[in-house]
């Protein structure tokens, strides 16, 4: 029984960071209809932003955060912009290869800049966990698992009680009609990728503190985030946090039960269960296309 407990405890924490970068891909997706395939690369420039701040500055991992919201943002925004907003309008196919285009452009280039080498951020409280009958819980994971879900309710409560937030849902609704009531679709666009890459970047800082970085990172983040909104239902940002705890919790019961190496596998049986039985997403709520 402590076996599953531990196991069941170590899905919830990893599926809080799995929410928290499935977030803004569930985010773009929603109001831009755009898979963003360079998505796992943001997640990889958080992680690579508090590394560097760490190693060469001695600035705490946590505190590197607010660097990696503000740099991500703008990143996305600019991206978003200049680039993607010329295909938005366009069949998925081209918007496809086009985010794969800029995953290998920021894939390659990092890996020309810092190497393939693998990293860690280690600090003096990496190993400290609090202890309660039994069960050990990470205190870096914890913070982490807290971390990401006010950040999920914090982009709920912005799409939400917010009039940049109503202006959004108005452009993912219905784009035209927004345009008519004075919305800058294009500026909206761009606001949202911003806010979704900033997500996307902050996720990356947290799970820096206790997983391996390298410039190859990106691709299973962006796999993951895929299988994760489609669980909780493409573009419902909500559906990110029971998809990733969901997910969280089946790859670590796999592994403590049966393989690590399943883990990988029911992940892909879980997702085309769900897109055959439930399109839609747990919770029924997602754009089905």
């Amino acid at each position: 029984m402590l076996l599953f407990l531990q196991s069941f405890l170590n899905g919830l924490l990893l599926g809080g960071i799995y929410a928290a970068y499935s977030a803004g891909f569930s985010l773009i997706f929603g109001v831009m209809g755009v898979v963003n395939i360079f998505h796992g690369e943001m997640v990889m420039l958080g992680a690579f932003i508090t590394y560097w701040s760490f190693t060469l500055f001695h600035i705490d991992p946590f505190l590197t955060i607010p660097l990696s919201i503000v740099s991500l943002f703008l990143f996305g925004y600019l991206v978003q912009l200049f680039v993607i907003n010329r295909v938005v309008e366009a069949p998925p196919m081209i918007s496809y290869i086009l985010t794969f285009g800029i995953h290998l452009i920021i894939s390659y280039t990092a890996l020309w800049l810092w190497s393939a080498d693998f990293r860690t951020v280690t600090t003096t409280y990496s190993g400290f966990n609090v202890n309660l009958h039994g069960i050990v819980i990470p205190y870096a994971r914890l913070a982490t698992f807290g971390i990401a879900l006010i950040v999920v309710l914090g982009l709920y409560l912005l799409l939400n009680k917010s009039e940049m937030g109503r202006a959004i849902q108005a452009t993912a609704q219905d784009k035209e009609m927004a345009r008519l009531m004075g919305v800058n679709v294009r500026q909206i666009y761009a606001v949202t990728f911003g806010i979704g890459a900033a997500v996307t970047g902050m996720a990356g800082s947290l799970l820096s503190t206790y997983f391996i970085i390298f410039p190859q990172m990106g691709l299973p983040y962006t796999i993951i985030a895929f299988c994760v909104v489609v669980l909780g239902g493409m573009g419902y940002v909500p559906g990110a946090l029971w998809g990733g705890l969901i997910l969280g919790v089946v790859q670590s019961l796999t592994a403590t039960y049966l393989s690590a190496g399943l883990s990988g596998a029911l992940t892909f049986i879980l997702l085309f269960v769900v897109l055959i039985i439930r399109p839609a997403g747990i919770a029924g709520k997602g754009i089905v296309e």
